[in-house]
């Protein structure tokens, strides 16, 4: 560190804070008609101020910025060739001590907007231009044979972005607050370190949401800059208008691809390819592609291509494909394969399709592998097909509907029968391999919960094959819902909950409704909002009382005191969890009905806790150890972290430090072992309190806080982050010398 280069920084900073101090006052004698002029200079002052803050960090800082977080915002990064010139150009602009704060990439589809994006960003990351890199996209469609093809965007609104920023940095529930709120806080954040970031896409917003991104970006701290890709023009900044490679820069792109594939083009069937393509990046590789594993020479399927100058090339490639297949079982498993969001299963893949000659079918997956129109991934046994190529296949379903039509209910009700068999509570040590098709049962539940949508309850009687379809996505729920809770998957389990509600309400399935609104209030009470938590708690409860499950009424009763605990109301959170406890007793022999005692136990522990009854809250922790390790229940390792970590508190309140570090430490290991995210957090931060109070380890102290509070703010939980954060002020407060070690690590 040289510490005069430092002393000069930051005396010109000071300098430039008494002009920027004068410049202000002076602008506030104008009112709203400020001459441009003096807006220029105090932007010029700020702008050095933050130049001369970001060299003294540089200066301060003792290792290299981590990279690892930054990175994996972005996109996968692919050979890139060409565009040097307009990467020059914009890592010029995106320089701190350029002016330019928006950068435009415009171009037409394929033509490599986003690739250039892309390698800008990761550029930017290696010359350590920023601190943040934050990569939204707004792709809604994409070109196909029949015009344009509807995609599901990362963002949809000026809102979205917000979001997308403060998930970004460090704020993930900055969603919950009203739009003016949201707008605040975003600048904060911003505010906080130099941020580059990038929308993908851009044209796919409204036009009214177009403005209100750009007004916000105009008034964004200078930290920040954007680059914005846009088939249209950006009415904003600096522009860079992309237009197709240049045969050399073709040329490269298709040598190193023919190297990939093991293909050989001579320089005229590259020419011919280039000019045919317009030297779009998308189209030449995906031609390529095409060519690398047909029966027959280069030089027929580039022929193909001139048989008619109206049909894009995209589109002409994809079509000689699929007219190449030989068999319907080949369409069959592509069909299948696009109305996936991600790889498929063999096993699913064969049910679904109903093929059931295994010879045919092991058939079809060598031809479409042949044809390259399919990935296998031999671990997992898994298939799998590119963004591009399932677009253009989606743009094939009107040729066979029928088909279409099956698989997708098809598609339902496997995953449902898969679910049924992995899910149960005994089998929670299998969860994770069930979680590898998340995102395909996830959209199965979509798909069954848009076949319903239309449907009001009491409106009418349901058709037989709309009550089957609304009872899938009910089990669904249920079933895999359980599993995503248990996981931490709660923002997906937030979505399901609400759609299989949708669902229970048609069937007039109280029971169900009764516990898709539970479902829901739990999750908002773990994110903080204890408000909407108890409507859904009170609405879970009146469900009840159309049924005579007496568990189900425990399980709201227990859930309407526990929210009420956290909004102060003592009386009847007791009152609550007593009931709850008292009708759990009653089936002591059942496993739920255990579950169902422990927790309310736990809750009468909390209970106490907060009135600060400490002896009375451990004994009640005591008895929920003992009832979820109750001999009857087959695995009591579920749940018993709760108990741990209560243990642990009321030890480390008493000053029993040793007791409190072996509870949290067992509790750690339980929730781990189970894998409860939150329980995991709760754990690590008693254990940093019992390690800065025994005075025992502040450092290990800092390093638990740190990764209790990243479990806590990973699943939006307000409270516990809350807390987090005052913990760890209190250990920077005591030990001031691990404050710059919370800098360079935290």
């Amino acid at each position: 560190m040289n510490k005069e280069d430092i002393a000069h920084r930051e005396k010109m900073i000071e300098l430039h804070k008494k002009n920027l101090y004068a410049l202000e006052e002076m602008l506030a004698m104008y009112g709203a008609d400020q001459p441009l002029h003096l807006i220029n200079s105090a932007t010029m002052e700020r702008e050095a101020i933050a130049r001369y803050i970001k060299e003294i960090e540089g200066l301060a800082s003792s290792g290299a910025p981590e990279r690892t977080d930054m990175v994996a915002n972005l996109p996968r990064r692919h050979y890139f060739v060409g565009r040097e010139q307009e990467i020059k150009t914009i890592l010029q602009s995106l320089n701190p001590n350029s002016r330019t704060f928006i950068i435009g990439i415009e171009g037409i589809g394929g033509v490599g907007k986003s690739a250039l994006a892309i390698e800008a960003s990761h550029r930017c990351i290696e010359e350590d231009l920023f601190e943040s890199v934050i990569w939204i996209s707004a792709k809604e469609s994409v070109l196909t044979l029949h015009g344009i093809e509807p995609i599901i965007p990362e963002a949809k609104s000026f809102s979205d972005i917000l979001i997308t920023i403060g998930s970004s940095l460090g704020n993930p529930t900055i969603g919950n607050m009203p739009i003016q709120d949201q707008i605040k806080q975003a600048y904060t954040l911003l505010a906080r370190r130099t941020t580059l970031l990038v929308l993908d896409n851009f044209e796919s917003l409204s036009k009214t949401e177009q403005r209100d991104i750009l007004d916000f970006l105009r008034r964004s701290p200078i930290t920040l800059k954007a680059l914005v890709t846009s088939r249209e023009r950006v009415t904003e900044g600096q522009i860079i208008r992309l237009q197709g490679l240049s045969f050399d820069e073709s040329n490269a792109l298709l040598k190193w691809d023919a190297q990939q594939k093991n293909i050989q083009l001579t320089k005229e069937q590259n020419k011919y390819l280039a000019e045919h393509t317009g030297g779009l990046p998308l189209a030449l590789l995906w031609v390529q592609g095409q060519i690398a594993v047909l029966g027959y020479s280069a030089a027929q399927v580039l022929d193909r291509l001139s048989m008619d100058a109206n049909i894009p090339v995209l589109q002409y490639c994809f079509n000689h494909s699929w007219n190449m297949l030989r068999h319907h079982n080949e369409k069959k498993l592509l069909f299948i394969l696009a109305l996936q969001p991600e790889a498929v299963s063999r096993e699913a893949l064969r049910k679904i399709s109903g093929i059931e000659d295994e010879d045919g079918f092991e058939i079809a997956v060598s031809d479409l592998l042949q044809f390259t129109l399919i990935e296998h991934e031999p671990d997992r046994d898994y298939f799998s097909i590119l963004p591009l190529t399932r677009r253009y296949i989606r743009s094939q379903f009107a040729d066979d509907r029928k088909f279409i039509q099956q698989a997708e209910l098809k598609t339902a009700q496997y995953y449902a029968a898969l679910i049924s068999h992995r899910s149960d509570f005994t089998e929670w040590r299998g969860y994770d391999k069930l979680l590898l098709d998340r995102n395909n049962i996830l959209s199965a539940a979509q798909w069954c919960y848009k076949s319903i949508q239309k449907k009001l309850p009491g409106t009418s009687s349901l058709t037989r094959k709309t009550k089957s379809i609304a009872e899938l996505l009910v089990q669904i729920g249920a079933q895999f819902g359980s599993v995503l809770w248990q996981r931490a998957y709660w923002y997906d389990r937030l979505t399901l909950a609400h759609a299989s509600l949708r669902a229970a309400n048609l069937l007039s399935d109280w029971k169900s409704v009764s516990t898709f609104a539970r479902n829901i209030s739990w999750i908002y009470f773990y994110q903080g909002d204890s408000l909407r938590a108890l409507r859904w708690a009170e609405e879970s409860l009146s469900a009840t009382t159309l049924t005579r499950d007496v568990l189900l009424i425990a399980a709201a009763q227990r859930l309407i005191g526990t929210v009420e605990l956290r909004l102060g109301n003592f009386e009847r959170s007791e009152q609550m969890l007593t009931d709850a406890l008292t009708a759990s007793e009653q089936h002591a022999n059942d496993d739920y009905g255990i579950y169902s005692k422990g927790f309310a136990q736990f809750g009468l522990g909390d209970l106490e806790n907060e009135r600060g009854n400490i002896k009375k809250a451990g004994e009640w922790y005591q008895k929920a150890l003992e009832t979820w390790q109750d001999p009857v229940r087959k695995d009591p390792v579920r749940h018993i972290s709760y108990a741990f970590n209560g243990l642990g508190f009321v030890a480390l309140k008493e000053k029993r430090y040793e007791e409190a570090e072996r509870y949290f430490k067992e509790g750690i290991h339980s929730a781990n072992e189970f894998g409860r995210v939150e329980e995991l957090a709760r754990g690590q931060l008693g254990l940093a309190m019992v390690y800065l109070e025994s005075n025992a380890d502040p450092k290990a102290a800092l390093g638990l806080v740190n990764e209790s509070m990243e479990g806590f703010q990973r699943q939006g939980m307000q409270h516990e982050t809350r807390l987090g954060q005052e913990f760890l002020q209190k250990i920077l407060m005591l030990h001031p010398r691990l404050a710059a070690h919370q800098q360079s690590h935290g």
